[in-house]
């Protein structure tokens, strides 16, 4: 098991991908904690978790905030005594098709809040957790350029600014055994595994699944990625790739 025994508390738990990756880190061994403001999907990961042998457990937090995500971290060591790996899944594309001039700022402030505030405060309060356990992983996701240029600049910004936040915060705790990563996706993720995470399918041109960031994550929080830091992984498919490539005649 890639995860044996590590501690993994899992930000934004819920939808797609916020249930894949803790369903997986529970299957690889991880004993795993989810948040976020819903109970009801919190308790039915735990309760897929628990189903499949794996151990687990939810709190609910306002993840946006100071006091959510140091209720969240709070928790986590509360239970399972340590912190390993922080996976920070926040984020929102509300606000699709407004150009900036047409952006109030209420809407310009959640944008930006959800999607790079939300990983501060997770990330600040994990900190001093990871470095009681001796260092640990922090991921953050983020966005492919390809959706960023496409999407509000609200969010373009704040998952642009994640990126640059995995990369200063790489070099500030590299001496705290802190990895920093990220993960950048092309968003559309939904399907939500029932109790098992399997591999996807061997097939590129297909769209995406939420086991698809799931084993990224899980490679990046694993040993196997102990020299990787302020990283950020692409998961699209080659999307950007194939949209940028010249058209065959």
């Amino acid at each position: 098991m890639r995860l044996k025994d590590k501690v993994v508390l899992v930000a934004a738990a819920g939808g797609g991908m916020g249930t894949a990756v803790p369903l997986l880190f529970a299957q690889e061994g991880a004993k795993v904690v989810v948040s976020a403001r819903r109970p009801g999907p919190l308790e039915e990961i735990v309760a897929k978790i628990k189903a499949a042998g794996g151990d687990g457990s939810w709190v609910p937090a306002d993840l946006v905030t100071e006091e959510g995500a140091q209720r969240a971290v709070a928790h986590t060591e509360q239970t399972y005594g340590r912190l390993d790996v922080l996976f920070s899944n926040l984020g929102d594309s509300a606000g699709w098709g407004l150009r900036l001039h047409e952006t109030d700022e209420k809407t310009w402030d959640f944008l930006t809040d959800i999607n790079i505030k939300g990983h501060y405060h997770c990330a600040r309060q994990a900190i001093p957790a990871l470095m009681r356990a001796g260092g640990g992983v922090i991921i953050l996701m983020t966005a492919s350029q390809d959706v960023r240029l496409r999407a509000h600049s609200g969010y373009s910004a704040g998952k642009a600014g994640t990126i640059a936040l995995v990369q200063t915060m790489a070099r500030q705790y590299r001496d705290d055994n802190i990895r920093v990563v990220g993960i950048a996706s092309s968003g559309g993720v939904n399907n939500v595994p029932e109790r098992r995470v399997e591999l996807p399918p061997a097939k590129v041109n297909r769209s995406a699944r939420s086991e698809d960031i799931a084993y990224a994550a899980l490679y990046l929080a694993s040993d196997e990625a102990s020299w990787v830091s302020g990283s950020v992984l692409t998961v699209d498919g080659g999307n950007e790739t194939v949209l940028e490539a010249p058209a065959r005649s």
